[in-house]
């Protein structure tokens, strides 16, 4: 249908819901309720605005990017960065925002519609988005585990006096004293060996860790409940885990910048590398960092403005959700780089010594960071549950996908064994926590690393 036609057939006069029942001819709307055909809506745009910087802003944004940025040119990959995000990630988003404002459904139909021989492009998002989420709350429940144990007079990672402690974990004593070689810091002692604990052999998946199935049934039923009314939930609760994170962050910035050795960590992260501009990886890193920093190609853009009003301004927002998004990944380098400079300082070794990514970055490096700082245990607790609000925040768009599929495609079916809509919330998480187990053994975290892949 051209614009032109649209305009024809809508005067000045018209109202947004005149132009949501053109839409409505023109593209079927999809049964998502068990009792009436009107599909939801967010209460308020701000919401989903929320919601949106909520999904973009996950633990990539803390534990990819500054890495990231440091070993692909420092300061000049911000280059790079934005070039992507301008010529890539703004567009893209724009395009999955406004097909799913338009036609009002998720991926599947939403690209069915644009172009029924893609339909499957639309099926393999829900597919990714339902992987994607067993796994990402496993590092959710490793969050918690370190939560849990913030509340000690002594943090169980800053000594190696355990029963479960590798005989190579050395406790220096002073953060001055030179370690041998082949052992292991206290830090990463509880990493591997209390939270973990693996099995020396990769055909050894051992036995269940049953504290991490209960911490992992805890972020399920933290995920059911803050969505299990769609939107209407969702919405309501996407004002403190999207903003607290920036409080938290905040927080790390100011007491970073003020301990000795924060300058040095900064230069490292922003000092220019220009040479390597030349080198096409960095260019691609750039590219794949805004991908998946906006979540582009997940399914939950289209998603969660597949809840929007017809006639919402989408331009708007997305500029604003890629502004927010890049201003994050850079407010989270500074944060991580001045912590990362003083714990250089305090141990006599340079940043690159000490600098990592991924999970080493926020379960090793940063918890030997906070207990060397006075009042240790609240600083472990505030990121901790930071950690755990990113990504709780990204589980509710990769949950939605899934419920927004079956809702929009198999809903007659579905409401024959379901009758309300709740339940099938409830079957996704529980099918979603089943596909997660595996990742709580003892057996090697292969899941885990390809995803990471």
């Amino acid at each position: 249908m051209s614009t032109d036609c649209s305009e024809q057939a809508m005067g000045p006069g018209d109202t947004d819901l005149d132009r949501e029942q053109l839409a409505g001819e023109t593209h079927d709307p999809p049964v998502t309720n068990w009792t009436t055909d009107v599909r939801q809506s967010w209460g308020k745009k701000l919401e989903f605005v929320l919601a949106c910087i909520g999904y973009s802003v996950g633990l990539g944004n803390v534990w990819r990017f500054p890495y990231l940025s440091y070993s692909s040119g420092g300061g000049a990959f911000l280059i790079p960065f934005f070039l992507m995000l301008i010529i890539c990630g703004i567009p893209l988003m724009y395009m999955e925002l406004a097909i799913g404002q338009y036609t009002r459904q998720g991926p599947i139909g939403a690209i069915g519609k644009l172009c029924p021989f893609f339909k499957g492009a639309g099926l393999a998002t829900v597919v990714v988005s339902y992987l994607f989420t067993t796994y990402y709350n496993i590092i959710i429940t490793w969050s918690f585990y370190y939560l849990f144990n913030t509340f000690t007079s002594l943090l169980p990672w800053t000594h190696c006096n355990h029963t479960w402690s590798s005989p190579t974990c050395w406790d220096s004593g002073s953060v001055n004293t030179t370690a041998p070689n082949n052992t292991i810091s206290p830090t990463e002692n509880f990493f591997m060996n209390s939270l973990l604990q693996k099995t020396p052999r990769m055909e050894e998946q051992g036995v269940i860790r049953w504290e991490l199935v209960l911490l992992l049934m805890l972020c399920w039923l933290l995920v059911y409940f803050c969505i299990w009314k769609g939107p209407k939930s969702t919405g309501k609760v996407v004002y403190v885990t999207a903003i607290f994170p920036y409080i938290v962050l905040f927080i790390l910035l100011i007491r970073g910048v003020t301990l000795p050795g924060a300058k040095e960590g900064i230069l490292f992260f922003i000092k220019p590398k220009w040479y390597q501009l030349a080198d096409a990886k960095v260019w691609m890193n750039a590219a794949i960092q805004n991908f998946n920093s906006l979540g582009i190609a997940f399914g939950g853009l289209i998603t969660m403005s597949s809840y929007n009003k017809f006639s919402n301004n989408i331009i708007k927002d997305v500029i604003c959700l890629a502004l927010i998004d890049a201003f994050t990944c850079i407010m989270a380098g500074f944060a991580i780089f001045s912590i990362l400079g003083a714990l250089a300082v305090s141990q006599g070794k340079t940043v690159e010594d000490v600098v990592t990514e991924g999970p080493g970055l926020v379960f090793i490096i940063y918890p030997q960071a906070f207990s060397e700082m006075p009042v240790a245990q609240l600083f472990a607790f505030l990121f901790f549950l930071m950690l755990i609000c990113l990504g709780i925040d990204s589980q509710f768009a990769g949950v939605e996908v899934v419920v927004t599929a079956l809702q929009d495609h198999f809903a007659p079916q579905i409401k024959k064994y379901l009758k309300r809509k709740e339940l099938l919330v409830l079957l996704v998480c529980l099918l979603s926590f089943l596909g997660g187990l595996p990742n709580v053994t003892q057996g090697p975290n292969v899941l885990g690393e390809t995803y990471k892949r």
